[in-house]
């Protein structure tokens, strides 16, 4: 009875443990998307505002 208390127990902290890592690594993806989304949203505005500065820049030089 002792063996089988015994293997019950550590099959269930294997389970634990790999559940945990199961979860850990959906939340680094769901990082890595969320943040993704971020920066990518941050260089297009980068980008917009650069434009709008070298289109004044060209009409002050052709003035």
């Amino acid at each position: 009875m002792d063996t089988v208390m015994v293997s019950t127990v550590l099959v269930n902290i294997l389970l634990g443990s790999f559940i945990v890592l199961i979860l850990s690594w959906a939340v680094a993806g769901l990082h890595t998307i969320y943040y993704d989304y971020k920066r990518n949203k941050r260089e297009q505005e980068a980008s917009k505002r650069d434009e709008e500065y070298h289109q004044k820049r060209m009409e002050e030089l052709n003035k």
